[in-house]
Parts: C-alpha cells; structure tokens; sequence
C-alpha cells in the first residue's frame, strides 16, 4: 500500500481562478478519516461560488501570498503561516488579494466524504455585493 506522495504526483484540478492538487484522497494514497489537497488561488481570484461541508471540516494553512478569508458572519486577513478552520456546515471562501498566486494547504476530515461542497451562490465578500434596488 503506498502511503507517501510527492506534490508533483498529485491528482490535479482546475477549478475557477485557482488549481487544485489532490494528494491524499482514497483513489491517490488512501486515508480512512482525512483528505489533503493543496490549492493555489490566480491573482485577485477567489473561491467562487462558497461552499460548506456537509460531512465535516476543513483547515487550511497558508503557505505563501496573502489575502482574505470569509467564515460565516467573520473576514480575517490570511498571510503565511495563517491557519484558519472552517466549521462543518459553515460558509466559507477564500479570496486573494493579492498580485501573486496564493498556495495554500488544505485538510479535510474526520471522514473521506469531508471533501464534498455544498455551493451557495448567494454568499460572498462585503466588497463584490452589488447593491439590492
């Protein structure tokens, strides 16, 4: 059973502004309770639309570039060595503000299907709401 995996050998998925690099999923190098993935977000690019996770939770840790994080009701600036936990059943998404790429670590558990999003359109930062007439 393999039970390492280099970054370079990670499942790869392009999502909107950012690359997602799946390394431990049970098709990659299995994990009875835990996923990890890492993502690099484009410039000015963020998760779009937000989501939550039924099913579990999700930690990210910042490892380089900088932005934002928006938690439910709560925005916090992110920036390398930032760890930020996002709640199962929570809102959340994550915007670089930056005009570098932004990579970041993702964990996700106690369980595989932790990885599965719920999408809500609605849900978004203060600064690309467009006022309600």
């Amino acid at each position: 059973m393999q039970i390492k995996i280099d970054e370079k050998n990670g499942t790869k998925v392009k999502a909107a502004g950012r690359l997602i690099n799946w390394l431990q999923t049970p098709e990659t190098i299995g994990g009875k309770y835990s996923s990890v993935c890492t993502v690099v977000y484009e410039p000015h690019a963020r998760a779009k639309p937000a989501h939550s996770h039924l099913y579990g939770e999700e930690t990210i840790y910042v490892i380089s570039g900088k932005g934002k994080v928006k938690v439910g009701d709560e925005e916090y600036e992110i920036q390398p060595e930032s760890l930020v936990l996002f709640p199962q059943g929570v809102l959340h998404m994550v915007y670089n503000t930056s005009d570098e790429p932004l990579k970041l670590i993702c964990f996700y558990g106690p369980d595989q299907k932790a990885i599965e999003y719920l999408y809500h359109e609605y849900f978004d930062f203060d600064e690309f709401k467009r006022d309600k007439f």
